[in-house]
């Protein structure tokens, strides 16, 4: 492969992966694009996966049935909805029933059914513990933005403080508690 198609084969991968989030994020099925678009399922496949590539034709139909543009679908311009801003201003906290701690929380990520991933700024006083034992699928990732708490893992306890990371499988019981007057934590949980 000389030099020209290696940079050809690279463009056409990452097509085929922003356009299979693109189909994903709108809930289209490989079946349900083909059918919009008039291309075969298998060549959809293959040209998510950067195998195949596209004429400019087939391109504009993708981009139709997408609802995007082909520039988006190229990666030189955002849809309206790539970027997801939360200010600071406008985070809505919520608080946590008392018997479960009674903690605040903002939800940060992009309102979805279908979320791959969730992340929370939660605020912990001193001594606030969440008492029942949450677990669930995927990933959990703690880091502390300012103050301390303790999260007990299964059977291990570690204390975070300030620029501490956490992350372990979310299947794993965990429960976290404050250690300082008031303790702000960034929570992600990845396919959960």
């Amino acid at each position: 492969m000389n030099k020209q198609e290696a940079t050809r084969t690279e463009e056409t991968v990452g097509y085929g992966f922003q356009a299979r989030a693109l189909r994903i994020s709108r809930n289209i099925t490989l079946d349900q694009l083909a059918a919009q678009t008039g291309l075969s399922k298998g060549h959809l496949s293959r040209f998510e996966r950067g195998q195949k590539s596209l004429s400019v034709a087939a391109l504009i139909r993708l981009a139709a049935a997408l609802d995007t543009s082909v520039s988006s679908l190229l990666g030189e311009t955002l849809d309206e909805e790539a970027l997801h801003v939360v200010r600071r201003q406008d985070r809505k906290m919520h608080t946590a029933p008392a018997e479960d701690g009674g903690y605040l929380y903002a939800m940060l990520s992009r309102p979805s059914e279908n979320r791959a991933v969730s992340a929370f700024l939660v605020e912990v006083a001193a001594e606030a513990e969440r008492p029942s034992e949450a677990n669930h699928s995927g990933e959990e990732i703690f880091l502390v933005l300012s103050g301390e708490v303790e999260i007990r893992v299964a059977d291990r306890t570690v204390i975070l403080g300030e620029g501490d990371y956490l992350q372990f499988p979310g299947r794993l019981t965990h429960v976290i508690k404050g250690r300082e007057a008031l303790s702000r934590v960034f929570v992600v949980v990845i396919g959960g």
